[in-house]
C-alpha cells in the first residue's frame, strides 16, 4: 500500500508541475495485427506486430532458378511508434534481426543472418481485415561483398501487401 501511494504521489507532482497526465495518449492508442499477405503470387508471408514487437516470415518460397528460401525477421529493439488513430494507420521504426535460409539446386544450403534497421506500416482499412487492411515492413540491407541479403533483395526493400488472412486493428 505505501508503495502504491509513493507511485501515485510520483504521478500526482507530475501532473501538477505542468507535464499532462501519465500515458493518456498511450492508453487512448493501441495498434497490432497479425496475418499473412502475399509478397508477390505464389509466396505467402506471415506477420506479427504490436507497439513492443515485430515480426515477418516467408515459410517457403521457390526463386525462378529453383533455389529455396525460408526468411525469418523479429524486432531486437523498438525506436518509435506513431499512431495516427484518424487515419487509422501505425509506423514503428527500429531494429530487427534478418535470417534468410537458402537451398541450392546443387544441395548445398546458406544461411545469412544481418541486423538491420526497419520501418512497419500498417492501415487498418475494415473490419474483418481480410482483403482490405495493408501492411508493409521496409528494412535496409548491408551491400557486402560476399553474398548477402542486398543480392537477393536490394535495398531499401519493401515486403508489402494486402492482408490475406488476418487483421490490423489501429485505435
Amino acid at each position: 500500500m505505501r508503495v502504491r501511494k509513493q507511485v501515485a504521489a510520483v504521478f500526482l507532482c507530475a501532473f501538477l508541475s505542468g507535464a499532462g497526465p501519465p500515458f493518456a495518449q498511450a492508453l487512448d492508442q493501441h495498434a497490432s495485427g497479425g496475418g499473412t499477405y502475399f509478397v508477390e503470387p505464389g509466396i505467402r508471408s506471415e506477420f506479427q506486430f504490436n507497439e513492443s514487437h515485430v515480426q515477418c516470415k516467408i515459410g517457403h518460397a521457390v526463386m525462378p532458378d529453383g533455389t529455396t528460401l525460408q526468411m525469418y525477421m523479429a524486432s531486437k529493439g523498438i525506436d518509435s511508434v506513431t499512431i495516427d488513430s484518424a487515419a487509422k494507420t501505425v509506423v514503428i521504426t527500429g531494429t530487427m534481426v534478418s535470417i534468410v535460409r537458402l537451398r541450392f539446386n546443387s544441395g548445398e544450403a546458406a544461411t545469412l543472418t544481418e541486423s538491420v534497421p526497419f520501418v512497419l506500416f500498417g492501415q487498418d482499412n475494415g473490419n474483418p481485415g481480410a482483403g482490405q487492411d495493408f501492411f508493409s515492413l521496409t528494412v535496409l540491407y548491408a551491400d557486402t561483398p560476399e553474398l548477402d541479403q542486398f543480392d537477393l533483395f536490394g535495398s531499401p526493400a519493401t515486403f508489402a501487401g494486402t492482408v490475406a488472412t488476418g487483421d490490423i486493428e489501429v485505435r
